[in-house]
């Protein structure tokens, strides 16, 4: 016989429900209580054993429904939110914005509802979490001239790397609330999740992170965003989907075919020495007004005169991503050919070796080196250039520097001293890439401020232009000289992000004597100077 929960005035008709009700006592004449069947008007109590399994379901469907509740309050805030980051777009309503930060949204939401089990930790995650993308975005686009970018997750491990490189860049509030972030909310979220089960809650989250991540899956990324704009995309889809998408386009870049070897190719000079100079910039293209006085670039002027291809090089950078002016030397590919991985090419560099000069220069006969005064670490070129094809690396162990404030980083003098020992104790064709660090940012206020101190690092890498090109001329062998600027400096209050970023190159042959020097100044992307140094260096086999 089933439990009946009804006071057991009658017996239970058989296949009865159980009913978890049943009626009070009733007072008996007597004085007493017995359980006859109750008075009109008598009350009813709910069953002790009914009541625990009562409470757990309206318990469980309410945490269903305040999670969705809070949920649809914290993703109309983050979506208002998410309008102030710059470049401010109109397309406010845009379906795939509107579908693309929904589901976003619901499965971080649901993530951390499923981890903690609480909606209110999970909507702040969720709010705090745009409000620093869309601080960081802004703070990116006043200095760089670009919004967040999904390859940008890459730099939390240079910041921890070298932080003085970032922290420049943000206000100190800024800094103070991204320390108590970090520290107290994964403090907050153990607390959190160790102070009740709270199951209605963690199946909310649970369904949100499935139902987002299966969601995100349908999204016709290829349709919505077929090529890279991203100030457009910002515009148009929103810092977070634009992120999302990004990072799936991305994903699905296919790699590229490479151009052929020529197995007959042999090296065409002695030496090719190619100089990858920190923030160079001809200052007379800054902008910088008439009551700056520039400084005298005599080492330049001198190159230009005596090279045999000069001009602007097309860098798409601004203040930083040296990695893709880099990339675009070394390898070759035009950004249009890298599509989504032209934000950070280094991110799958590895894997394209046969379009890099150190392979394919190596294999015609050269010794390569990679030279670098600073902790090769930075952007992984320990591991990426030996996978590429350089034979040597060297790097700041092989300076003897000592920084100060007038000079943090490894004189570019030093450098030039350095590159021509190596050429002087060459014993075959050698090829050596130099990448400078004395006019890295970030540059001190004091003493005539940032531009004063970066005009004067300018003047040290002109002289290292001029100690190159006397050098390599005074050991009268076949040599090459290339010498471009990575990207124009970031320097808030006189360097701002515009429409010009084009910074200057040289190509210089030696012996001068017999070199044809050009006239007139040519433009150039770093994927065509690519092909400049390979025409350089194996001739008419390149």
């Amino acid at each position: 016989m089933r439990r009946n929960c009804v006071s057991m005035w009658r017996p239970p008709a058989p296949n009865a429900r159980r009913n978890c009700y049943r009626p009070a006592w009733t007072p008996s004449a007597h004085g007493g209580t017995h359980r006859n069947k109750p008075a009109p008007g008598a009350y009813w109590t709910l069953d002790p054993f009914c009541r625990a399994e009562y409470g757990a379901r309206m318990g469980f469907a309410s945490d269903l429904g305040f999670s969705i509740a809070v949920f649809t309050a914290a993703l109309c805030i983050t979506f208002l939110m998410e309008h102030l980051t710059r470049p401010v777009g109109r397309s406010l309503w845009s379906a795939p914005r509107l579908v693309l930060h929904g589901l976003v949204m619901a499965g971080v939401f649901g993530w951390c509802a499923l981890a903690s089990g609480s909606v209110w930790l999970s909507a702040c995650v969720m709010v705090l979490g745009v409000l620093v993308a869309v601080i960081a975005s802004n703070i990116k686009f006043s200095l760089l001239g670009e919004p967040l970018l999904f390859s940008d997750v890459v730099v939390a491990q240079s910041f921890l790397r070298n932080p003085k490189f970032y922290l420049f860049s943000v206000p100190l509030p800024a800094r103070v609330a991204v320390v108590a972030i970090v520290l107290l909310l994964p403090a907050l979220f153990v607390y959190v999740a160790c102070q009740g089960l709270h199951a209605g809650v963690r199946l909310a989250g649970a369904l949100m992170a499935i139902g987002a991540w299966a969601g995100l899956r349908l999204v016709p990324a290829a349709r919505w965003a077929p090529v890279p704009a991203a100030r457009a995309d910002i515009a148009r889809l929103g810092l977070i989907g634009s992120l999302q998408l990004y990072w799936r386009r991305w994903q699905a870049e296919p790699d590229g075919k490479p151009p052929p070897l020529n197995p007959s190719a042999r090296p065409a000079r002695d030496i090719v020495v190619v100089v990858q100079c920190e923030s160079f910039a001809d200052p007379h293209r800054l902008g910088l007004g008439s009551n700056v006085t520039l400084p005298p670039m005599p080492g330049l002027e001198h190159a230009r005169r005596i090279a045999s291809a000069w001009g602007r090089l097309e860098v798409s950078g601004f203040g930083a991503y040296t990695m893709r002016t880099e990339y675009g030397v070394l390898f070759g590919r035009t950004e249009a050919e890298l599509g989504f991985r032209y934000f950070d090419p280094f991110l799958t560099a590895g894997r394209e070796k046969t379009f890099a000069l150190p392979y394919r220069l190596g294999r015609a006969g050269y010794e390569t080196v990679f030279m670098h005064p600073h902790n090769l670490g930075f952007y992984s070129r320990d591991r990426l250039m030996p996978a590429i094809g350089f034979d040597q690396l060297v790097g700041a162990e092989a300076f003897a520097h000592a920084p100060s404030f007038s000079m943090p980083y490894t004189p570019d003098c030093d450098v030039a001293d350095a590159v021509l020992q190596r050429v002087s104790n060459a014993t075959g064709p050698l090829f050596i890439y130099v990448v400078t660090m004395e006019n890295h940012g970030p540059w001190p206020q004091a003493e005539g401020g940032g531009l004063g101190h970066y005009l004067r690092h300018l003047r040290g890498s002109d002289r290292m232009l001029d100690r190159l090109a006397r050098g390599l001329e005074a050991t009268q062998q076949a040599a090459t000289l290339v010498f471009f600027g990575d990207h124009r400096p970031s320097i808030p209050g006189s360097v701002v992000p515009g429409g010009e970023r084009d910074t200057p190159f040289v190509v210089i042959d030696f012996p001068v004597a017999g070199a044809s020097p050009v006239v007139g100044a040519e433009s150039l992307t770093p994927a065509g100077l690519h092909d400049v140094i390979e025409r350089h260096a194996l001739g008419g086999a390149a």
